[in-house]
């Protein structure tokens, strides 16, 4: 039986779409699999998951998987793009390869000759192993070796680190300065960086990329390439290269490993120079699903209840980089069908998502949230995202939109949930309209994950809990899911040592940090999970909203209907050795309320 055959069969595809898919790979070819992707008709991760169930084989994510070149090398590039096939890593007289079809035996058997090893398989999207194939075998050279190359070009030596250096490099594209910016974009990328700063100093241009929320100095680029570096830059996002004196910011897109990578910059002047930080964007990106986040099981079903409510506002709150927008498309992807009509107003669009129309928001010519959600009520939508709350107009009409039969989501700029409403308030919406509209608020960050292959236990982890002054018996201990979908790997057994402050035994605590190795780049962490904080308003919130009651107000009703603080939220986390309680802290900043 064919794949399209076996997906009807499971019922993710239908058979007008599969002819639809059809008609389309006659006109274009092509595989089945990567056609139904492209057509938005089943997402490429969802065939991957299908087969490798069939298969009996292991799903991998490769943006998370470290390949060593000489790895690599086992599989000629030709080779390995004509079969979808991606060496991952050798041990022994045995290669583990990345197959989008895992039954291809043809594939396995060409790939036993050519490498004399037994071959391992495993499964990932065809999108992703052929992305990380142009990835890897067309990064050549390393940073380092392109800026000894500039340097020779210009007849400079790589200038010592206290030297002033005083030179200027023209404004006009050299192919080596081009070639050197890729370099930073990609390897930035390839990290699973999510900026990437230009860092103007007076001796040097240092090079920074942030990775799961924090910066790691990157490379030293020498004075005299600063100024061509800062050129390039400034092209690539279409900004007045000759205006230095102001700031700017446009946007860029580049393609990295054969997908396109969206840049977000912005130019700063400074003491030494033009600062630049652009921010990365990969519209591919794979969107998950809610308790991949993070999401325990009770948040996830009083969350899933919300979103599927027909009208009424949803709010997304905390600060910028805490994971508001994911969460958002998340919540899209899970609303998002057929009989839907979706919008979205965005600033920026950070991801593509088939049947939804995004709307990418332009203040510079009049486009603004308020003025693009006035004109898309008029598109007969269902559901509107509108990716940030900024001012008055804003908000009323957001209000507005619910009250009228639409579900609206959003982000507001708040430290917790109880704060969103007393927000709402000052910015100008009438306390009267928010008890008939509002429907949940949920607070978050991101917390770093310990990685999986260094993760070591604590020693005595009692005295961790005795310095913060908490109880860890006073924080029920749930059964928690890993972004895999399966139990915590560090699950903690109460067992009776002492009394609680609940008047129950105290459980034996058991925490959890990274040692630290070359999967997470010596860091002990890897990729970041979400800690949340969901309010669900109800009746019991009317009258204090109507008397425009203080935020302090709102949380102790909310505790009264068994919300749960992020801090607590997080502290679970690090019971069950998902994080550490310092990476908490660091993020929260706060002690337990």
């Amino acid at each position: 039986m064919r794949l399209g055959e076996r997906l009807i069969a499971a019922k993710l595809l239908s058979q007008a779409q599969l002819d639809l898919a059809l008609r389309e790979q006659k006109r274009r070819g092509g595989l089945i699999g990567q056609i139904l992707a492209d057509l938005g008709l089943v997402p490429a991760e969802v065939i991957s998951d299908f087969v490798a169930t069939e298969a009996e084989a292991k799903m991998v994510n490769l943006h998370r998987v470290s390949i060593e070149s000489a790895v690599l090398q086992l599989v000629p590039f030709d080779t390995a793009k004509r079969f979808r096939a991606l060496p991952l890593f050798r041990k022994d007289h045995t290669l583990t390869v990345a197959l989008a079809d895992p039954l291809n035996v043809v594939a396995i058997d060409a790939l036993q000759q050519i490498t004399g090893l037994t071959i391992e398989v495993v499964t990932a999207p065809e999108r992703d192993i052929l992305n990380s194939l142009e990835l890897h075998h067309r990064t050549t050279g390393s940073l380092e070796e392109s800026i000894d190359k500039i340097l020779e070009e210009k007849g400079e030596e790589k200038p010592p680190p206290e030297q002033v250096v005083d030179l200027t490099a023209g404004a006009e594209e050299d192919a080596l300065v081009v070639q050197l910016v890729g370099q930073i974009i990609t390897r930035a990328v390839h990290s699973g960086a999510s900026d990437i700063h230009f860092e103007p100093e007076e001796r040097m241009m240092r090079i920074r990329t942030r990775v799961d929320g924090i910066l790691y100095q990157d490379v030293l680029i020498p004075k005299a390439m600063q100024s061509a570096v800062t050129t390039r830059m400034k092209i690539l996002a279409d900004l007045d290269v000759a205006e230095t004196r102001i700031p700017q910011d446009g946007r860029a897109t580049v393609t990295v490993g054969g997908r396109p990578i969206n840049l977000r910059l912005s130019s700063l002047p400074t003491a030494f120079g033009e600062n630049v930080v652009a921010r990365i964007l990969d519209p591919s990106a794979q969107i998950l699903k809610l308790p991949a986040l993070g999401f325990a099981p009770d948040v996830t079903e009083h969350f899933l209840d919300a979103i599927t409510k027909p009208y009424g506002v949803i709010l997304v709150t905390g600060p910028t980089g805490s994971g508001k927008t994911t969460t958002l498309y998340t919540v899209l992807k899970e609303v998002s069908t057929m009989e839907v009509s979706v919008f979205t107003l965005e600033d920026p669009i950070e991801y593509r998502m088939p049947v939804i129309r995004q709307t990418q928001v332009k203040e510079d010519i009049g486009l603004t949230f308020s003025s693009g959600l006035r004109a898309l009520l008029r598109q007969d939508p269902d559901v509107i995202l509108v990716g940030e709350t900024r001012d008055t107009e804003t908000a009323q009409l957001m209000v507005r939109a619910a009250l009228t039969g639409h579900l609206v989501f959003s982000t507001l700029h708040t430290n917790d949930a109880p704060g969103a409403i007393p927000r709402l308030v000052d910015m100008g919406v009438e306390p009267y309209l928010l008890p008939a509209s509002l429907i949940a608020i949920l607070a978050q960050r991101l917390v770093r994950t310990n990685c999986s292959e260094c993760k070591r236990k604590v020693e005595n982890p009692e005295q961790v809990f005795e310095r913060l002054k908490l109880n860890p018996a006073d924080y029920a201990l749930q059964d928690y899911r890993t972004a895999e979908g399966g139990k915590s790997s560090s699950p903690v057994v109460p067992l009776s040592s002492g009394p609680s402050s609940s008047g129950g035994p105290s459980p034996v605590v058991q925490l959890w940090h990274g040692a630290g190795c070359p999967e997470c780049k010596e860091s002990g962490f890897r990729g970041r999970q979400g800690i949340f904080e969901l309010m669900m308003v109800d009746e019991h919130f009317h009258e204090p909203i109507i008397k425009r009651a203080s935020a302090q107000e709102y949380f102790r009703l909310a505790r009264e209907q068994g919300m749960r603080t992020m801090f607590e939220d997080g502290l679970r986390k690090a019971l069950n050795g998902q994080t550490t309680i310092e990476e908490l802290l660091r993020v929260t900043r706060l002690t337990p309320r």
